[in-house]
């Protein structure tokens, strides 16, 4: 396209505020060029080697206002998603308060015996905590809890005190 690109032309038009609804056609692949496609606006994509086939129904379903992406971009979507979902590690901030007494005091040495005594709740309710929290940080072991609560600052190395 002279002048600009697909990307830019697709954004263009839908800073315009118009009902238009963009398919891009494209010759080039989905890693590259799918989601700053998306990202500009586009309600499909479709590559040129299967538009033979799946042209006529891009266009039935985006008219009907549907978006549309062929399997293969819908696989990479999610594939890219997942990586970003897993990589990003939830922080203290994803525990209520009384998870987070039971993380620090579990990563300091306590039995949950010990901890419940702290905290004035049972041994089982502390387990309960203990648990939850496990799960939404995805931990395991208690080196797992340490090495959160380190990283995390609930704790303090012993050389740093």
């Amino acid at each position: 396209m002279p002048g600009m690109g697909g990307v830019q032309a697709t954004r263009h038009i839908t800073e315009l505020g118009l009902e238009t609804k963009v398919l891009v056609l494209t010759i080039h692949d989905e890693d590259e060029y799918l989601v700053p496609a998306l990202d500009a606006g586009a309600a499909g994509f479709l590559n040129k080697s299967v538009a033979d086939t799946d042209l006529m129904g891009a266009i039935e379903a985006i008219v009907r206002g549907h978006s549309y992406l062929p399997r293969r971009a819908t696989t990479l979507l999610a594939r890219r998603k997942a990586q970003v979902t897993s990589s990003r590690k939830p922080g203290p901030e994803a525990l209520s308060s009384r998870e987070r007494a039971a993380i620090e005091l579990y990563a300091r040495g306590c039995s949950t015996s010990e901890a419940a005594e702290e905290m004035f709740l049972s041994p089982r309710t502390v387990e309960g905590y203990l648990a939850r929290a496990k799960t939404k940080l995805g931990l395991h072991t208690r080196r797992d809890i340490v090495r959160f609560a380190l990283e995390a600052g609930l704790l303090q190395a012993e050389s740093e005190q």
